[in-house]
């Protein structure tokens, strides 16, 4: 996510979590429970994970916002910075949010509590599931985020 934010023109909301740690603020969402706003292709670029990416991330290409860290039939994982709620106000958090996988951090002296340096059970015990599309309605199968040749993503 760094490598799109340090495009040149970059004018749109970052995924940090804060301008110390370094971290992403994502959350995981089942598909049924996001609505995606549509936007005509030449808005949304892509980026893959590393040389030889399976997975993209996207982006929207006039101020570099990233959009999505993971983008799936049956949850996706958004840029938590970047989301509203039904009516345009921005959505924050109620509480306080864990910072997990800290030990991946550059600095983990620089990681605010609370934290851990894996993901928590209970974590995954909800995380899981939703994985195997439990609970899901599959309702994202339709929108065409994820694209369809990883050789033609930058």
């Amino acid at each position: 996510m760094a490598s799109i934010e340090s495009k040149p023109g970059f004018s749109g909301t970052s995924t940090k979590c804060d301008s110390e740690s370094g971290g992403a603020a994502i959350a995981v969402y089942k598909s049924n429970n996001t609505t995606v706003v549509k936007s005509d292709k030449e808005s949304i670029g892509q980026m893959k994970v590393g040389e030889e990416g399976k997975i993209a991330r996207s982006y929207c290409t006039k101020c570099g916002t990233v959009l999505f860290n993971v983008y799936l039939p049956n949850w996706c994982a958004v840029n938590r910075n970047a989301l509203v709620k039904e009516d345009g106000e921005a959505f924050v958090p109620e509480g306080e949010v864990m910072n997990v996988n800290c030990k991946h951090a550059f600095d983990v002296s620089k990681v605010k509590g609370p934290k851990h340096n894996t993901v928590p059970f209970r974590t995954l015990l909800k995380f899981i599931p939703l994985l195997a599309g439990f609970g899901v309605d599959g309702s994202n199968t339709e929108e065409s985020l994820t694209p369809e040749d990883m050789s033609k993503v930058e």
